[in-house]
């Protein structure tokens, strides 16, 4: 205890000896900041006009609601082929390419049987090709003749009473295979010579009115049978590829049509009505995206395939939303969204609301004024105006 009353007494001395030396005693601490004149959005400007500036300024007003309203969500689309629309036409037969007509039209329209690329077959097996055929039909019309002499004299000995029954219908039946074997040779004569002109070039055409998309030969150039001679490829409709995130699949209405935008077209740009297909399922693994698939009229080729648009998708009908009209929007120059409430006919108040979603002229807010609450519509950039200095 006498040790406890030492320590107290020594740390007493201590302070008055150090305060007798002059020693200043601890400065305090100074705030890190300091706010005067604090604006909060409760007390922002409010503009009271005489009634001769409202005429002037024309204003008018609409309500903000709670409502219903088919929201949509914009991502990025690409342009392809639909399915099935692309044809690449190969070499019936191994042979040089004579001409290639299409060389200067990669890239244009071409109707359907235009002559895009001759092919001359090479000279020893186009020989062999025909000379075995015409063998097979030798042999085939040679043993037709022996079965029809044989059903013939078989049916004779028949009818005399000399031959049997059994042995003339065996000898018909035979007849028959001879002349079905017939019949196959002079179709695969007929096949060895198809298309051959009388230089030897066979004129390989447009199978579709497409546009030529690409040619993979040159006159000249040797080429086996089965190689890609050209491609072609229609695009009076054109499919939209639209990968989404496999998290927000489910709030998209698959069912119904999209809009195609334009790149760079303003929000309120219409777009074009994009129906779904059904095409086949495809995702990527590194971005977590599904795909999804809606066909578009492209009667005057303006989209081309590997084109980017902007898609609205539409989404799934869900609760009510608070809007308001466009046209009460207004932005201020760090991105803010703003409205001018009406408190009278001539007291106007800025509010802030948080903008989601813009569907036709009106504005879906995640945050504002209550429903019911009227706000400028014509007027409202005025007023911003006269608010900031520079109105009428």
């Amino acid at each position: 205890m006498a040790d406890e009353r030492g320590s107290i007494v020594a740390a007493v001395l201590t302070a008055v000896l150090t305060t007798a030396c002059g020693a200043p005693p601890p400065a305090k601490s100074t705030p890190a900041a300091k706010v005067t004149a604090g604006v909060t959005e409760a007390s922002l400007t409010t503009i009271t006009l005489t009634a001769d500036a409202t005429r002037r300024l024309g204003i008018e007003t609409a309500a903000i609601e709670q409502r219903g309203v088919a929201r949509t969500r914009t991502v990025g689309g690409e342009v392809t082929a639909p399915g099935a629309a692309q044809s690449t036409v190969t070499a019936p037969f191994a042979g040089t390419v004579e001409a290639t007509i299409g060389a200067n039209r990669i890239g244009t329209s071409v109707e359907q049987g235009a002559v895009i690329v001759r092919l001359v077959p090479l000279a020893a097996s186009d020989r062999d090709a025909r000379v075995e055929a015409q063998r097979a039909l030798d042999e085939a019309e040679g043993r037709q003749t022996q079965a029809t002499q044989r059903a013939e004299r078989a049916a004779r000995l028949a009818s005399n009473g000399a031959g049997s029954r059994r042995a003339a219908e065996d000898a018909q039946g035979d007849l028959v295979v001879a002349n079905a074997a017939l019949k196959a040779a002079q179709e695969r004569l007929r096949l060895a010579s198809r298309g051959v002109n009388a230089s030897g070039a066979l004129a390989l055409a447009a199978p579709i009115s497409a546009v030529l998309q690409g040619l993979h030969v040159t006159p000249g150039q040797p080429v086996t049978s089965g190689a890609p001679l050209f491609d072609v490829v229609r695009l009076d409709s054109v499919w939209i590829r639209v990968p989404l995130f496999a998290g927000d699949i489910e709030q998209v209405d698959r069912r119904a049509q999209a809009r195609v935008v334009a790149l760079g077209a303003s929000g309120s740009a219409p777009g074009t009505a994009a129906e779904p297909v059904p095409a086949p399922p495809s995702a990527d693994a590194a971005t977590a995206a599904v795909d999804l698939y809606y066909a578009l009229a492209n009667a005057g080729g303006a989209l081309r395939p590997g084109q980017r648009v902007s898609v609205r998708l539409p989404l799934v009908a869900g609760s009510q939303s608070l809007v308001a009209p466009g046209a009460a929007i207004l932005h201020d120059s760090y991105g803010g969204t703003w409205v001018y409430e009406a408190r009278d006919a001539h007291v106007f108040v800025r509010r802030r609301v948080s903008v989601v979603d813009v569907v036709g002229p009106l504005a879906v807010l995640d945050r504002g004024p209550l429903a019911g609450t009227r706000v400028v519509t014509t007027g409202a950039a005025e007023l911003f105006g006269t608010e900031f200095g520079v109105g009428k």
